[in-house]
């Protein structure tokens, strides 16, 4: 996958960019989980 070769690099290149990245994600992943009522209304 050559997309991917590119993301691994870019990652390698830009490490604290991709933990920040990561941490929106898990912050994202986590509201969701323990924040029901944001989806049911």
């Amino acid at each position: 996958m050559a997309i991917h070769k590119r993301i691994l690099e870019w990652q390698a290149a830009h490490p604290n960019v991709t933990w920040i990245g990561w941490g929106i994600v898990w912050a994202i992943v986590l509201a969701i989980l323990f924040w029901p009522r944001r989806i049911g209304g």
